[in-house]
């Protein structure tokens, strides 16, 4: 015969296997929740449908989307009620967000009203969606009238991206033409798979789910382009020469910051072409060598600009072997102080690189002669 005591410890010893099983699976579960908690693909668009959003929603919301995209508008005459609330909560909390207007414009001088409307309402977007899936248009042609829809928006965002959304079929029939102007297309398709069609984003249903707000909503996904592409700045012309004042930081292939091109070198000069405002706060420039090559992107706040700065006083040629260059990336001589010893110029500038090594820009009359390193000449 089996004793109580006995089968008073199988029990316990089976009620304790019971419980560490229960915790795995419950720890199992969180992971779960954890991961499905983190930010996903899915990229929701907003509108006073889905209600008026609170901060717990809009910070869920930063947690496990990209952006957002709210409505603004239903042509000029119709305010979401809900987006003031909406865009204030996003800027509160951090949440980046895209804007759009649901176009009814009638003609080229409404598509300009109701493009810069979207601005008035929504200056601080991270970027711009003339939404054109209803054909409205009674004078003119819906191509011109959506080229200048574009037009008008470009003169008050020279800098943010500018998108065109709408069904493929729709945009072959009425803006073929004009959505070329566009930075990029958002293409409506609820099909299976990714569009063939070009675009950049995809809206590719109206019932996906946002734990964020417990609701279905239309979402969409990137396609071609990274999330900076949408919420930064386009490229902002520069052309300027400008040189490395701090070491260590990265170069970086895209403003994705997936993968690099080396350190920043102090003293490295290069031409910065455009530069970038980007989504996290930095200005980046986008970094050119001397032989015209582009090198990458890097933070601002490792350059500095070559500046002049006036000096005028006279310099003597007195060592052999120092170039006489024609810009500072150091890709041309114009002449060798070999040539030149004894030679007095003017000094009508003064430059200082990254690493604390000055230049002096000869003048040898109205001819400007060079830069050449101060320690090539003697000043008096």
């Amino acid at each position: 015969m089996i004793s109580s005591v006995k089968i008073a410890g199988e029990k316990r010893i089976l009620w304790r296997l019971f419980i560490i099983i229960a915790l795995c699976f419950s720890f199992i579960q969180l992971k779960s929740v954890v991961a499905e908690a983190s930010v996903g693909t899915s990229i929701p668009d907003l509108s006073e449908w889905q209600g008026k959003l609170t901060a717990t929603e809009v910070q869920n919301l930063k947690k496990t989307v990209p952006f957002i995209i709210l409505r603004v508008q239903y042509g000029s005459d119709y305010k979401d009620v809900d987006f003031a609330n909406n865009a204030a909560l996003c800027e509160k909390y951090g949440l980046k967000y895209g804007v759009y207007s649901f176009s009814q414009y009638l003609s080229t001088a409404d598509a300009k009203t109701e493009a810069k409307d979207l601005y008035s309402r929504a200056p601080d977007a991270a970027f711009y969606v003339n939404d054109y899936e209803d054909q409205t248009v009674t004078s003119g042609t819906t191509n011109s009238a959506t080229s200048a829809w574009y037009t008008a928006l470009r003169a008050k965002v020279p800098h943010k991206r500018i998108l065109f959304y709408s069904y493929a079929s729709f945009t072959n029939s009425y803006a073929a033409t004009a959505m070329k102007k566009y930075d990029g297309y958002w293409l409506a398709a609820y099909t299976s798979s990714q569009p063939t069609v070009a675009h950049d984003l995809w809206q590719y249903t109206d019932d996906w789910y946002a734990s964020a707000l417990s609701q279905d909503v239309d979402a969409s996904v990137k396609h071609s382009q990274n999330t900076s592409w949408f919420l930064s700045s386009r490229a902002i012309s520069y052309n300027k020469i400008v040189t490395t004042a701090k070491k260590g930081y990265t170069i970086w292939k895209s403003l994705a910051f997936t993968s690099k091109n080396g350190t920043t070198v102090v003293g490295k000069n290069y031409t910065a072409k455009y530069y970038y405002d980007h989504y996290n706060g930095s200005t980046y420039y986008s970094l050119y060598g001397k032989n015209g090559k582009w090198v990458g992107y890097a933070n601002k706040s490792a350059m500095s600009v070559m500046s002049a700065t006036s000096y005028g006083h006279q310099a003597t040629i007195e060592k052999l072997g120092y170039s006489l260059w024609n810009n500072f990336l150091w890709a041309k001589a114009k002449y060798s102080s070999t040539a030149l010893i004894g030679k007095t110029y003017t000094i009508k500038y003064k430059y200082t690189c990254g690493n604390g090594r000055v230049y002096y820009s000869l003048y040898d009359g109205n001819t400007w002669m060079g830069y050449i390193n101060a320690n090539a000449v003697s000043v008096s």
